[in-house]
């Protein structure tokens, strides 16, 4: 698999597809560049598709080094410039979609589009009265799973994060048993990444400038706080496209990889002609 030296470590990556423009996927915590597998066929019928481990995910191991959100978007920066040749639809699913939201912010120049899924960025409902509820609700869900981690149970503390993020019950029972591995498997680079605030909170005044095409997406039977903080996210940027996937949660790609591919490749060819 080929790999870039980032920063003392290897970042491991795989390119599909012969032509058109880049896409690059971004994977959020727990799981690794796998979860894109089903759709990164797809979408290599008409781009060249970017996968890649995160640092401390999967074959890009990253023993001592640090996961803060700031390293996750330099990776991602180096990785565009050298494999990307260009700038790159962004698709960032779950803390993947902070990834690729910041990284667009930062540099704006490496991006045509920003695909981002339910980005758990539940600090912009803190302080509203509106999404007290649902705040709560999103922090009791961390600190029963941080619970289940620190007292070193993976497994459930895996199960309860996949069934948590759910409106409704089986979050876990629908995802393939490789998923559910890899979730486990990545639990100490998740507890890194918990340390960094930055992955749950962002200055929603830095979002009024930027004028690149940007969809919103959540599932219909994801957890309510997920709407909400595209509620938020939408309010603060100039016309955003909003998508919700039908009968699907928070893991589309994975449950509903037909739908989800039709929703990029429209998007990217929007984008694209935009």
């Amino acid at each position: 698999m080929p790999k870039l030296s980032c920063a003392g470590f290897e970042l491991h990556y795989e390119l599909v597809g012969a032509g058109g423009e880049a896409v690059a996927l971004v994977h959020g915590a727990w799981a690794d560049r796998h979860q894109w597998d089903a759709v990164a066929t797809k979408i290599a019928a008409s781009h060249r598709v970017i996968s890649y481990a995160r640092r401390g995910h999967g074959e890009s191991h990253a023993p001592g080094r640090p996961m803060f959100l700031a390293d996750h978007v330099a990776d991602l920066s180096s990785l565009i410039a050298i494999v990307g040749r260009g700038p790159v639809h962004l698709v960032g699913s779950g803390t993947g979609g902070v990834i690729a939201l910041e990284l667009a912010l930062r540099r704006p120049d490496q991006v045509r589009s920003v695909n981002l899924h339910e980005p758990p960025l539940a600090g912009l409902l803190a302080g509203d009265p509106e999404y007290d509820g649902l705040h709560a609700s999103f922090r009791g869900l961390e600190d029963r799973f941080g619970r289940q981690l620190r007292a070193g149970d993976r497994a459930a503390g895996a199960q309860t994060l996949a069934n948590g993020v759910s409106a409704e019950p089986g979050g876990w029972a629908e995802l393939p048993p490789a998923m559910q591995a890899a979730m486990i498997a990545n639990v100490p680079a998740t507890l890194h990444e918990a340390e960094d605030p930055a992955f749950e909170i962002m200055e929603t005044s830095r979002f009024a400038g930027y004028r690149e095409p940007i969809v919103l997406t959540a599932g219909s039977r994801s957890a309510p706080a997920f709407a909400a903080i595209n509620d938020r996210l939408a309010a603060a940027f100039y016309g955003v496209l909003r998508y919700a996937f039908d009968g699907a949660g928070h893991f589309p790609h994975v449950t509903h990889p037909d739908q989800f591919d039709r929703v990029v490749e429209e998007f990217c060819q929007f984008a694209s002609q935009r």
